[in-house]
């Protein structure tokens, strides 16, 4: 199992880099990717686990949701206000909703699973193309993420499997709190070294930034397992050997994409 998880990260972790370096359309078109495969794969887990799901509107309002926050070149600290983004989540309250009320069986939580995959996955990991697109240190920051949640993962998992005693969680039974103090420290010190390295941003933020992967990321991990544990399934999909799929290989950015950004709005500016 080990290798296929190197073997994928050999390939994989250049393309991020060159995308996020590149920065614009073409991160943008990635992370849209991103989004796209991973409403597919939240779609496939709760039909797995016989969970009402509207898949029509998850699809369709998730992909109008983060097109609209982009091409409206609003941020997403701005959605809600008088713009397309703003329409966008108001259609689809109201047209999950709606369509629910005539529906020939009616669940209350096909309403709930519907938005709940609309924001988890749309909404938060759009903050992805947030960060990047901010001025001036959208690079570095997006790298700083990046990268310290790469080597937060790392950290935890050898940790953990050497030295992991305690269980963290019985979502995720393999989690241990040895593992995850190791992890929190390696983010700390991870976003302190691109700090110094960068001088993008002072060493104070970074490690502000730090505390938050180390716990948010975490934290968002054990979330997406809840998921998976809900329906009974190991994996999100098996598109990316040794790590499951688009959903897992990005979990941990679904709470620490928005939690960044808006740390970033207020420290930074």
């Amino acid at each position: 199992m080990l290798l296929p998880r190197i073997l994928t990260a050999v390939a994989g972790i250049p393309l991020v880099l060159l995308l996020i370096k590149a920065g614009g359309p073409a991160y943008a078109v990635f992370v849209f990717a991103v989004i796209a495969v991973s409403l597919r794969e939240y779609a496939t887990l709760m039909k797995l686990g016989a969970k009402p799901v509207q898949t029509p509107a998850l699809y369709l309002f998730g992909l109008l949701l983060p097109a609209a926050l982009y091409f409206d070149r609003f941020s997403a600290q701005r959605a809600g206000t008088d713009n397309f983004s703003g329409l966008v989540i108001s259609a689809a309250v109201i047209g999950v909703i709606a369509w629910e009320m005539f529906s020939p069986k009616k669940y209350l939580e096909r309403i709930g699973l519907t938005l709940m995959g609309l924001f988890m996955v749309s909404w938060c990991l759009f903050h992805l193309i947030s960060i990047r697109d901010f001025r001036p240190a959208g690079l570095w920051l997006t790298l700083m993420l990046i990268i310290t949640v790469w080597v937060m993962d790392t950290a935890a998992y050898f940790f953990g499997r050497s030295f992991g005693r305690r269980q963290l969680s019985t979502i995720s039974p393999k989690k241990t709190w040895e593992g995850a103090a190791a992890g929190f420290i390696a983010a700390i010190l991870t976003a302190w070294g691109i700090s110094a390295l960068s001088g993008a941003f002072s060493t104070a933020f970074a490690a502000g930034a730090g505390v938050l992967i180390g716990i948010f990321g975490q934290v968002s991990d054990i979330a997406e397992s809840m998921l998976k544990r809900a329906v009974g399934a190991k994996d999100s999909s098996s598109l990316l050997p040794g790590h499951g799929g688009m959903l897992d290989r990005f979990d941990s950015y679904i709470f620490l994409a928005p939690v960044i950004y808006y740390y970033s709005v207020l420290a930074l500016k």
